[in-house]
């Protein structure tokens, strides 16, 4: 009976220290619950301000960052595990680090693969009426090992240089690459290619090419084969289909704290149309 009613006893004080702690433990919950709810209301409210007054999420801004910062938020907040926080490019490049490029150095574009979402087949680039690539041997020869992203790397994917040759900080005006001759049978497919809505991709530093607007507040990968205008805007009784021939390229860098050279940070694209009977560029194209 002693040694029970000792540890009744015992039980007892210790239910006694235990509840406050309990209560405090549960009130402290209750509070950081209200706090970060709090916080997320007011994330909330100034995500909706900033798209009331026009703020794009796919610009290079601060704003536009942050824009994408919080919806990366939520996404994660909507699985069932919360993981640390992340930048946006670890998600979507994990694993890749930065190269710096030296002033004027030479850097090449990659090509990737011609994909769609509407098939299952893709294409090499190469397979497409483009210019010629540039020497394989040479190539290796004068520039550093291309990484491969780990989509490559299982793929089994080989990177092949594409003909666009670029040099650091040096603004490049409209330039003739080749002139490229499609016979029949192969404008049959590439109007094949253009209903099935094909896209072009290839990466610059490792970092994949985007088609980006501001404006309608989109930013996708890769670029069109070309595409098809309705006779609505061609004025002709059928559907006509054109290919992109021009292709207006935006590097995005940061310039190295050290001053010894810059980190790429975005790489985009424009393509565009142009009929031109001579050698030259058309008037007007300087970019």
């Amino acid at each position: 009976e002693g040694e029970g009613r000792i540890k009744r006893i015992t039980l007892n004080t210790m239910r006694r220290l235990l509840l406050p702690l309990l209560a405090l433990l549960s009130c402290a919950g209750q509070s950081h619950a209200s706090l970060r709810k709090e916080r997320d209301q007011a994330e909330a409210r100034a995500y909706h301000e900033l798209r009331k007054n026009g703020q794009d999420e796919v610009g290079h801004t601060p704003e536009a960052a942050a824009l994408r910062h919080y919806n990366l938020r939520k996404k994660k907040r909507k699985g069932l595990l919360i993981k640390r926080e992340k930048s946006l490019a670890e998600v979507l490049f994990p694993g890749v680090t930065p190269e710096l490029y030296k002033t004027n150095e030479e850097v090449f574009m990659m090509t990737d693969l011609v994909q769609s979402k509407k098939t299952h087949v893709p294409f090499e680039y190469y397979d497409l009426p483009v210019c010629d690539a540039p020497a394989l041997a040479d190539f290796r020869r004068r520039h550093r090992t291309q990484r491969k992203n780990l989509g490559a790397r299982l793929q089994g994917v080989e990177l092949k240089p594409a003909p666009f040759v670029l040099q650091v900080k040096k603004n490049q005006s409209c330039k003739k690459l080749c002139t490229v001759e499609i016979g029949p049978r192969k404008t049959r497919w590439m109007r094949k290619l253009v209903e099935r809505q094909y896209r072009v991709h290839v990466t610059f530093d490792s970092l994949p090419v985007l088609m980006r607007s501001s404006q309608l507040n989109y930013a996708v990968r890769g670029y069109p084969v070309g595409f098809k205008a309705p006779p609505s805007y061609t004025g002709l009784d059928h559907d006509e289909f054109f290919l992109y021939n021009h292709l207006k390229f935006t590097i995005n860098y940061q310039e190295d704290a050290s001053g010894e050279g810059i980190y790429i940070t975005g790489f985009d694209v424009h393509p565009v149309t142009l009929k031109h009977d001579d050698s030259t560029c058309p008037v007007g194209m300087t970019e």
